[in-house]
């Protein structure tokens, strides 16, 4: 886990995440070019974007969110919840990467929010996201209807 940090984006580090798209079925978790900003947004409690880079020369590998920013059409707050969400660049998927950050994700968010619980939402079709969370300790609790697709939701202990 020390390989990588958590931290907020910078400016030109926003944009250029709003930028990435990823091929077919994916796209539905291309970036908003006309959103970087969104990046750029933590609130008061601490809930929104963070980039995820390398700590030896701290270059960007993907993001992750908390909050609002995590949940999915579908999804209301809980208390004692942390939702959480993230991805990883573009060229670097399907390489390991998102099982090496995860715990440090979740270790952040624990750390941060004190949490009873994590969930998340993924898109039904998703199956390496899927199998990474199941691997890490998350289980199925529901299947839904979210933005033009069916997701499940996944929830673990904290």
């Amino acid at each position: 886990m020390g390989d990588y940090v958590i931290r907020p984006f910078r400016d030109e580090e926003a944009v250029t995440v709003a930028a990435w798209a990823y091929g077919p079925p994916y796209e539905i978790y291309d970036g908003d070019p006309g959103h970087a900003e969104d990046y750029l947004a933590i609130d008061h409690d601490g809930y929104g974007y963070y980039a995820i880079a390398t700590s030896a020369n701290d270059e960007v590998v993907g993001f992750c969110c908390f909050g609002a920013e995590a949940r999915v059409h579908g999804q209301e707050a809980q208390d004692g919840t942390v939702d959480i969400g993230g991805g990883i660049r573009p060229d670097l998927v399907s390489q390991g990467l998102a099982s090496q950050v995860l715990p440090l994700l979740l270790d952040f968010a624990r750390h941060r929010f004190a949490p009873q619980r994590f969930r998340t939402a993924i898109a039904c079709f998703n199956g390496r996201s899927t199998r990474l969370c199941l691997t890490s300790g998350f289980r199925v609790v529901r299947r839904f209807d979210g933005p033009g697709r069916e997701f499940h939701e996944l929830e673990r202990p904290a």
